[in-house]
């Protein structure tokens, strides 16, 4: 049994172990390309605990866009079956030691109160609460939501996306979506994203999907708002669905969703996800209606410089 680096061929074990207990679908290959588009900056770090020729727990810490400028998020797994024997206190002192003086911020799934009782004990406390939900793609119908689409097109809006779109309209776009994440609930008050940020949120780099990067546009071509879909695997996810602060109370949101429904149906994929934080009433309103099930959630915790652990 030791505690040591993670180094590449680790990958599939580290895939394995995460996708199982945290319920991922990433791959070998996505977790290297994930590091390597990293700027040298912000690389991240990660740990294995290796027993034999296998892994029972990983590490990682690394720069989550979500957090604060400043904040690194920590991340320890641990084999159900390996718990209870230092396996995640080991990884967590690797984890401490390299941030230093650094507050942390962490995630716990919200039906685990086991693993979030280890997280207060280490220093971390609750400061929010996320909700997953995912929708059944396969039985979805839209019938019910026929006058929501009508009554977005009588106030003129129309619903378009950016498959075949030029260089400055693109950038243009990045820019608004930029603009409508400091809009929302989980990124109020932190620095706007760059386009780069932006452009890796999309998976425009990697996975490009421009007809997936929905806009309403207004009787005179102003965008009123826009809902954008990536891929994980076979799953569809909600990157943002935001309405700018003006156009907010005509409906348009659950349309906006309704397009990426369309095109991740259109595109053979089964299951969509999104993420919203408890307070974002509205958003969370406009799932229930499309049918989305909430799923377990997770809270995001944060450790303070200068929190003690009692590990």
């Amino acid at each position: 049994m030791s505690l040591r680096a993670f180094t590449p061929s680790d990958a599939p074990a580290w895939a394995a172990l995460t996708n199982a207990v945290l319920s991922r679908q990433t791959t070998p290959e996505r977790l290297l390309e994930d590091d390597i588009r990293q700027d040298l900056s912000e690389r991240p770090r990660r740990w294995v605990w290796e027993v034999g020729a296998g892994l029972t727990g990983v590490a990682h810490l690394y720069r989550f866009p979500f957090d604060p400028p400043g904040v690194l998020h920590a991340q320890v797994v641990v084999a159900p079956a390996q718990r209870g024997r230092g396996v995640g206190t080991a990884l967590w002192e690797a984890v401490r030691a390299a941030a230093g003086a650094t507050p942390l911020a962490a995630d716990v799934a919200d039906d685990d109160p086991v693993s979030l009782g280890w997280a207060r004990r280490l220093g971390f406390a609750r400061h929010l609460h996320r909700f997953a939900s995912v929708l059944d793609l396969t039985s979805f119908g839209e019938t019910p939501f026929t006058a929501d689409l009508e009554r977005a097109a009588a106030q003129g809006v129309t619903f378009t996306d950016l498959g075949g779109a030029d260089t400055a309209t693109l950038a243009h776009y990045l820019d608004f979506f930029a603009d409508r994440l400091t809009e929302t609930p989980d990124l109020a008050g932190h620095p706007r994203w760059s386009a780069a940020q932006v452009r890796a949120g999309l998976h425009l780099d990697h996975d490009p999907h421009p007809e997936w990067l929905v806009l309403a546009t207004g009787p005179g071509g102003e965008w009123l708002g826009t809902s954008a879909l990536v891929r994980y695997g076979d799953l569809a996810y909600n990157e943002l669905t935001a309405v700018q602060p003006h156009a907010r109370g005509r409906g348009l949101a659950l349309p906006l969703k309704l397009e990426v429904i369309r095109r991740a149906r259109a595109a053979g994929l089964r299951v969509m996800k999104t993420n919203n934080l408890s307070t974002n009433a509205p958003m969370l309103a406009v799932n229930r209606r499309l049918g989305f099930a909430v799923q377990p959630g997770a809270f995001g915790l944060r450790r303070p410089v200068g929190a003690t652990s009692g590990a």
